[in-house]
Formats: C-alpha cells, structure tokens, sequence
C-alpha cells in the first residue's frame, strides 16, 4: 500500500488505517524503541510505539504537506523521538528507585549517549560526502573548520556568492539526505 493510500485510509478511517500501518511498520517501530528502551521496561516500550502510531492519527495531515519525504523514515523517527523521550522523562524516577545501581545505570545512559553521537557523526560524515565536490568540501570548511564565506571562497579560488550559494543547497541536500536515514531535529 502507498503513503498515500495509508494516510487517507488513517484519515477516513482511523481504526483500519492505524491497524494497516502497525501491521507494515509495527515491527521495525517496535525495534527502535526497545532498542532504547528495552532496559526500562515493556511498558515503556509499548508506550513509545503507542506513541508512534497515535502521532501519525493526529499528524496525518500535516504529513502529507512534508512532500518528499516516506511515511516509512518519519515513522522511525517518531519512534526514536518519542522513545527518547519516555527514556528522558523516566529516567530520574528509575534511577532514584535503585539507588544501589544508580551509578551503574547512569553510566550506561552515558555510554548510550556517546555510542548515539559517534553513530550520528559518522552518519552525518557519510552524507556530507555524498553532497560531492566542491559542496563537501565547502560545507566542512564552513561548519567544522568556523572559516568564513570570503575565507572558503578564497580557499579553494571561487566567488564568495558561489560559496554561500553551496552552502544553502548543501543544508537543503544535507536535511533532505538525514531525513531520509531517519534522523530530524538537528539544527532546525
């Protein structure tokens, strides 16, 4: 079934649309909040997923206007985010329950942190190099170096205007190519 069919189906049709999407993504979403909340508890995690599915019935509209995008990487992003979420708004109350394991725990969390940003870097690594030449080049110079346009332009013997040009289609490639991986909400 198409996007597009599914969401006319949750419009018109709640309780079949819901059901038809949970029986296509159901699983996948249900892996990625145990992913990161399988430790807390299944209800935890069958929040997160209830979650999901309840904010593709109430955003169903808005989805349709966010064109170019599959119904498929926003709902896997819902999932990671309302995961994320429950994790945050959770953990303190979890954690004081078990003061025994709190540094433990606490450690994890971290750990879980720096394991999600490496993963991120790395993915935000890969798209920065599928812009390809010269947009790659100038968005690194830009954002990771702190050069400034007429520095970039200077650099690599381009005009500033063409630079700045670059950098506004390499944010737009750069959104369009996260998104599409899943991942929403950086820097907006």
């Amino acid at each position: 079934m198409s996007d597009e069919k599914l969401l006319k189906l949750v419009k018109h049709n709640p309780d079949k649309g819901i059901s038809e999407a949970m029986k296509i993504y159901g699983k996948a979403v249900n892996t990625i909040c145990r992913s990161i909340l399988g430790d807390l508890g299944e209800e935890f995690v069958e929040e997160a997923v209830s979650d999901t599915f309840f904010k593709l019935w109430k955003n169903n509209k808005q989805f349709v206007e966010c064109e170019g995008h599959s119904l498929k990487s926003w709902l896997y992003s819902v999932a990671r985010n309302s995961a994320t979420d429950i994790r945050r708004k959770n953990a303190k109350h979890i954690l004081s329950l078990d003061d025994e394991n709190q540094d433990e725990l606490m450690a994890d969390i971290s750990i879980e942190s720096e394991v999600q940003k490496k993963e991120l870097k790395a993915i935000l690594q890969k798209v920065i190099e599928e812009l390809g030449e010269p947009d790659s080049k100038v968005f690194l110079l830009k954002y990771f170096l702190c050069m400034k346009n007429r520095e970039i332009a200077a650099k690599l013997g381009i005009s500033e205007k063409k630079a700045e040009n670059i950098l506004y289609r390499g944010k737009v490639k750069l959104k369009e190519k996260l998104t599409e991986r899943g991942i929403t909400g950086y820097g907006e």
